[in-house]
Order: C-alpha cells, then sequence, then structure tokens
C-alpha cells in the first residue's frame, strides 16, 4: 500500500538536492540547511496548515520564537539558502544543558490541498545559564523522534520516505482536541511597550556568581496567619507554550495603580526576555521569585535536574535583580515533600496560593474573573494570576481587582512582605 502513494526517486537532481516522488508529484528539495557553517541534512516535511502545526506543537509544550523580544545571546542561525526557518521552535531537552529546536521553511508545493514544509529537528547542546551554547545545533534521532511523537497527538500520518539520510514525511490535517484555545491573539497595544528608565547597554546583564547557600526550613506557603489584611496578587511567568508571550497591559496596571506584587518568573523565560525583565527587575513594586528554569514537571525529575532547574534559575535572577529570590513556586502547581525538600535546601520557600484566580480559563469572562476573586479573597490569601499569555482576561480584569480588594479593605502586598509579617507576628505574640 505504501509503495501506491509514496516512492523515493534514488537518483538526486543536482548538488545540494535530493528528489522524492508522493503521491505521484516528483519534489525537488533542498538537502541540508547551514549552522555555523555545519551542514544539517533535512530530516521532516510536513503537510500542513501553519495553524495547524502551532496549535499542535504548543498543545505539546513547544515554544515558538516570539520576533517581539529580545533574547541575552543570538540562537546559533539555521538558514537555508541563506533563508532564515518560517517557524521556529524550542522544546526542553532531556537534561538542563540541551534543549530540542524545530525548524521550517514553507515551500510553494501542496501536497493534498495541503501546505508543505521542510523542516530539521535539531539538538542544541553546551547550553549555560545566561550564556550563549558552546556547541553548534546538530541533527539528531531523538529530536526528530520528540517532533513526530508530538505531531501523532494531531490527526496526523507520518511515514519514512527516503533513507541515507531518513526524510519523513507528516501529514497533519488536525490540532488535538482543544489545541487551537492555546493560539492567543492579543489586542493591539494601545500604547508602546514600557521601556526600562535606568541606563543600560543593551546587553545582557553579566552573570554573577551565587552566594554561599543557605538552607531553610521546608514548608509550603499558601496563606499567611498574619495580624494583618493582607492580599498578595502574585503573577507566573514562564517559558512554555505561546503563553509564554508577555502582556505588556498587565505590568502597566501593577505600575500605574502602584499595587505591588509577586513576579514567579522561569530562568528561560528572563533569558528570552531582556527588556521585559529590566522594567520589572528595577521597579521596586515587584519581588522577583523563582519559577524553575524550563518549567518541567518537576516532582518527574531526579534531585540534581530540580537542583540546576532551581539554581539557573536563582543566578540568572540574581544577575537581573541583584538580589537573590527567597521564594518559589512549582510549575503546575505539583509539588511533593522531595521537592519541597530539595527547594529548602537551596535557600528557597515555596509558595503555592489559596485559591488560583481562574485565569488560564479562556471561557471565563472579565466579570467572571473579577466577581470570583473578590468573593474568595480573604485576610492572607495568594491569588495566582499570569503575566503572559496564559491569563485571557487578565489585564481588563485587574483594574477592577484591585479596586474592589482595596475597597474591601485589604492591603496589597508581596508575598515576602505577607510572610515577615506572619512571622513577626507569630515571634511577638
Amino acid at each position: 500500500m505504501f509503495a501506491l502513494w509514496t516512492a523515493l526517486v534514488a537518483a538526486a537532481t543536482s548538488a545540494g538536492q535530493r528528489s522524492v516522488v508522493i503521491d505521484g508529484k516528483l519534489l525537488s528539495l533542498p538537502a541540508s540547511a547551514d549552522a555555523a557553517a555545519v551542514a544539517l541534512p533535512i530530516d521532516l516535511l510536513v503537510s500542513s496548515e501553519e495553524r495547524t502545526i502551532l496549535a499542535t506543537l504548543l498543545h505539546r509544550a513547544w515554544t515558538p520564537r516570539d520576533a517581539n523580544t529580545t533574547a541575552a545571546y543570538p540562537e546559533v542561525p539555521i538558514l537555508l539558502g541563506g533563508r532564515a526557518p518560517d517557524l521556529d521552535l524550542e522544546h526542553a531537552g532531556a537534561d538542563i544543558h540541551q534543549r530540542l529546536r524545530l525548524l521550517l521553511w514553507r515551500r510553494p508545493e501542496r501536497i493534498r490541498g495541503l501546505p508543505l514544509w521542510v523542516g530539521i529537528a535539531a539538538r542544541q547542546g553546551g547550553l549555560r545559564p545566561l550564556l550563549p551554547p558552546t556547541q553548534v545545533p546538530a541533527a539528531t534521532q531523538d529530536a526528530l523522534d520528540r517532533a513526530l511523537a508530538d505531531f501523532s497527538f494531531g490527526l496526523a500520518q507520518a511515514r519514512t520516505i527516503a533513507a541515507q539520510p531518513r526524510l519523513t514525511w507528516v501529514e497533519l490535517v488536525e490540532p488535538p482536541p482543544g489545541a487551537e484555545d492555546l493560539l492567543v491573539e492579543l489586542p493591539p497595544a494601545a500604547e508602546p511597550p514600557l521601556q526600562p528608565t535606568a541606563p543600560h547597554s543593551g546587553s545582557p546583564p553579566i552573570l554573577k556568581p551565587l552566594p554561599p547557600i543557605q538552607p531553610v526550613a521546608a514548608e509550603v506557603i499558601s496563606r499567611p496567619d498574619g495580624p494583618g489584611q493582607r492580599v498578595a496578587l502574585t503573577f507566573d511567568a514562564c517559558s512554555t507554550l505561546d503563553r509564554s508571550f508577555y502582556d505588556d497591559r498587565v505590568t502597566r496596571v501593577l505600575v500605574q495603580t502602584r499595587t505591588p506584587a509577586t513576579l514567579f518568573i522561569s530562568g528561560r523565560w528572563a533569558e528570552t526576555h531582556l527588556r521585559q525583565m529590566r522594567v520589572l527587575a528595577e521597579n521596586p513594586l515587584f519581588e522577583i521569585a523563582n519559577h524553575s528554569y524550563t518549567h518541567p514537571h518537576m516532582t518527574e525529575v531526579g534531585t540534581e535536574r530540580q537542583r540546576e532547574e532551581l539554581l539557573w534559575t536563582q543566578q540568572i535572577l540574581l544577575s537581573f535583580t541583584g538580589r537573590l529570590p527567597r521564594f518559589f513556586r512549582a510549575p503546575y502547581g505539583e509539588l511533593n515533600a522531595g521537592l519541597v525538600g530539595e527547594v529548602a535546601q537551596d535557600g528557597l520557600r515555596t509558595v503555592e496560593y489559596d485559591f488560583p484566580s481562574g485565569d488560564p480559563d479562556r471561557h471565563i469572562t472579565r466579570e467572571r474573573l473579577v466577581s470570583w476573586v473578590l468573593a474568595k479573597a480573604r485576610a492572607g490569601s495568594i491569588v495566582v494570576m499570569h503575566m503572559n499569555r496564559r491569563g485571557w482576561h487578565t489585564a481588563e480584569a485587574l483594574p477592577d481587582i484591585i479596586a474592589g480588594l482595596r475597597a474591601k479593605g485589604f492591603v496589597l502586598s508581596q508575598v515576602g512582605a505577607m510572610v515577615d509579617e506572619a512571622r513577626g507576628s507569630a515571634a511577638h505574640p
């Protein structure tokens, strides 16, 4: 059956090209792309609409490049005939020193009525916090296998259509159910993006060494029991999905209303959002806290990886702010005793929340979000929201949430101030 719909033409048409036949159509395709003078073989063909590709891969925790941000260092460029990829996505690797990259270039041809893309699945090794990698990307089987496995979550079929080097064709017709909900389209910005006020060179901050680690007591803070009427608004910025894209409107509301907040930021997010990190780091309203480096399921990785995720992020955030974060929030809210213990050994206290705002649910309207938060908040509450696109209506709801909480007599606070007040009260009853 396979031979009825695809066959390989063995001879290359010219240097740097290879020929394949799909559904009786002869295609002459580039054989490789260039990465710092190293040839990387084209190992993937995808027939699909761009929206379907993005929805499927976002659903599987691939992160596309955001053209509106500046990273600490440029990725090693991978060019096809001098042309940058039309889609460039990354995914956490098997260990913290590597990540996977998927690069796709759109072709003029269509196969079975769908646009055709040529691509490379590569592994980028030699990663270091806030510094350029020490290695050139390499096309690897594990990177390709990961991409193929993640495409399979949609309505897809994959066939190997050539060997030496292997070339796989994927026909992706539909994304997984619900995946298109991840394709967020923010309204056009009404104002220019916030800019840091302190002078800077435009280069990333110099990586600062960590001071000696001072372990703390292992605990999970969800609602400090202090004497005041404090409520902490907390916001997560994580490096997964297109939700890693930043919603500047959230920060603008906090600044305009003079609202203190605690921001849980992943190390990779910080590395890829230089301007935004400078804006946040210089403002004393914001307490910067640790949200891991790559946003993994921390309870599913080993102790060594947990420690790397925490300490890489500590070093990155210290380099931006000059202050060592005191608190950690686990990705996905997943905790166990082992993780809480490791966090404490690394000098951090684990923070949860006593209720979620619900802002990741696109079906919760601005009005419902406001009424829910105002109804649930009580003295000591820690509310979790999102300062990136995971919060569908956060920016629209935030002014009314802030005004409503203050009208009820609550003092909006950073987590650190709330915890310190509760501890001071316990020490001096």
